[in-house]
């Protein structure tokens, strides 16, 4: 009954994922659409009003005649330097126009200014310089600027359109997955069913399936946590081979060294096992360059991961104990640890709490 119910809510879940992106894909393809066609219709408009505006400078040409595509590249460049020509000089003719206009006053100009030097000139002149060099520069890099930012949002609007398309087709693609994988488990059940109608100890086959999960990532964590004992073994071995096989003195000094490093080693675990642990406490190991202290403690690997505050995080093992009871030991440990009081407590409220629930049966 729960499978069914659990197979229910996904293949329900999964169809409303797939109505949201199957509208999510409409919406983009529609506003896409809508996009290009109004892009399209502004450069028709453009086109249109550019020759209409400059007929003088577009030639008659037969309908019939072949247009090499090649050479409209050049063409259209030539005629927009023409008319970049054409717009400064009316521009410069406006604003020398409306200059004059508004600056000087009525009458015979002749007769107000009679010579270049002439103060009033040269005044004007000046004007008329600051506003070419400087006013107009301004503006026109402003204008540079504001078309860099234009096509800069436009290749950004565009790069996340296609994002978008991305998103959607690879969760469409996901969907697909999904109701493969659940019309699978809906036939794996069905299998189920009929190989075996009553469940084993009532427990259902989809809980049976995440236990046998759980178990492998338990077996896999253990084995990584093996491995780092052995390698830390292999190196210590490797360190006291070196030592029982040093020759000449100068391998002797260099071994007088390694043997110097393995007491002062074994000094620090004896000092932590003072400290910090009590006698059930065995086979412990501290590890300075990962910041790491491992032991046994009723019949559990215990790794304690150290920071600045003391104890991080706690880790067990233990193949001889249930899975379900090295979780909870493990989730007990890890959110009763207080992180305000001496590292000394914070271990022997760790060892508490393995003893408290280790020997529960």
């Amino acid at each position: 009954m729960q499978d069914t119910d659990l197979v229910k809510e996904i293949a329900a879940l999964l169809q409303a994922a797939e109505e949201d992106t199957t509208c999510l894909s409409e919406q983009v393809l529609q506003d896409q659409e809508t996009h290009y066609a109004e892009t399209v219709e502004q450069l028709q408009r453009s086109a249109q009003q550019l020759v209409e505006d400059n007929e003088f400078l577009f030639e008659t040409v037969d309908p019939n005649a072949e247009i090499n595509p090649r050479s409209v590249s050049v063409h259209i460049l030539e005629v927009s330097k023409l008319a970049e020509r054409l717009k400064n000089t009316h521009l410069e003719q406006e604003m020398l126009d409306n200059f004059l206009r508004y600056t000087l006053p009525s009458g015979d100009l002749l007769q107000q200014i009679e010579t270049p030097q002439d103060e009033r000139y040269v005044s004007l002149e000046k004007n008329v310089v600051h506003l070419q060099d400087v006013v107009i520069t301004q503006l026109e890099s402003e204008v540079d600027q504001l078309r860099e930012e234009i096509s800069h949002t436009s290749q950004k609007i565009a790069d996340q359109r296609e994002v978008v398309n991305e998103l959607c087709l690879n969760t469409g693609e996901l969907v697909d997955e999904c109701h493969a994988l659940l019309e699978e488990l809906e036939s794996n059940d069905d299998n189920a069913k009929v190989a075996s109608p009553d469940t084993t100890n009532g427990v259902s086959s989809t809980e049976a399936t995440i236990q046998q999960l759980h178990a492998v990532k338990e077996t896999v964590q253990e084995k990584k946590h093996f491995e780092q004992r052995l390698e830390h073994l292999q190196r210590t071995k490797k360190s006291l081979n070196a030592i029982e096989n040093s020759a000449d003195e100068e391998a002797q000094d260099q071994d007088s060294g390694l043997a110097e490093s393995y007491t002062a080693y074994r000094t620090l675990i004896e000092y932590w096992r003072s400290q910090f642990f009590d006698s059930e406490v065995r086979n412990l190991e501290v590890l300075p360059k990962s910041n790491k202290v491992q032991f046994t403690y009723y019949n559990l690997d215990v790794v304690v991961q150290l920071n600045a505050s003391g104890v991080s995080e706690v880790e067990l093992y233990g193949s001889n104990m249930p899975l379900d009871k090295l979780d909870l030991i493990r989730k007990r440990v890890n959110d009763k640890q207080p992180r305000d009081i001496p590292i000394y407590l914070q271990f022997k409220n760790v060892l508490n709490i393995i003893k408290e629930n280790a020997i529960i049966v």
